[in-house]
């Protein structure tokens, strides 16, 4: 069982959170983007965001990319992100998985009977996704689910520290658990859920907000 989480702090709660709070146009947004050091300017100066790209093609904000290999790369510090403001369907939302889980709820390893077991035991109890992820994850390769709470539990701390208690809270059956703050401009989710980019392989703890497009002209 290993826990793997991202040093998510209360600079990184405190600007995800805060773009609920006004809406935003694309310009703006892209704007925090750059200052926060998620994006840099692509040639024509507009930054280059894979807006759109949801769990399925995050967006990279660091340099190490996805190589997922031995050269120091991998997975780091990424956004999933809906359309961009005024565009699409208009489902603008910026979300930071935080942390991840092996294996998920429900899947825990099978106990090692005999010795022709204790192979595929062993195999089993190996993150077989782990090279995947680069440096930026700090690994607990012995950690427990309560661990998984725990984490949980600090990063809400963190919000609450800047928005106060939650407007609703919640849980599921698959050891989800849900957090939601109402704000001026959108929503903020903390949630604990499967990891779709993962094809759930991974539980996830993951900070969603979402955002309203500016207003409209009267």
């Amino acid at each position: 069982m290993t826990l793997k989480s991202l040093p998510v702090d209360a600079v990184w709660v405190r600007r995800l959170v805060t773009l609920a709070e006004r809406p935003w146009d694309r310009a703006h947004l892209e704007d925090v983007f750059t200052r926060h050091g998620w994006a840099r300017p692509g040639p024509g100066g507009r930054p280059e965001i894979a807006w759109g790209g949801g769990a399925g093609g995050p967006h990279s904000c660091d340099d190490e990319g996805d190589k997922g290999d031995d050269s120091g790369g991998g997975v780091g510090w990424r956004l999933e992100l809906g359309d961009a403001p005024g565009e699409g369907a208009g489902d603008t939302y910026l979300r930071l998985p935080c942390a991840l889980y092996w294996p998920p709820f429900d899947e825990e390893p099978e106990e090692a009977g005999d010795d022709s077991e204790d192979d595929e035991a062993d195999e089993a109890d190996e993150d077989d996704l782990d090279g995947d992820y680069g440096p930026a994850w700090t690994r607990r390769p012995e950690a427990a689910r309560a661990d998984l709470h725990a984490e949980y539990d600090r990063l809400g701390a963190l919000i609450r520290a800047e928005l106060g208690a939650p407007d609703e809270t919640g849980s599921g059956e698959m050891d989800e658990r849900w957090e939601r703050w109402s704000r001026t401009a959108g929503e903020v989710l903390l949630e604990l859920t499967d990891d779709i980019n993962s094809y759930s392989h991974y539980d996830v703890i993951a900070l969603r907000v979402s955002l309203a497009g500016p207003p409209a002209e009267v």
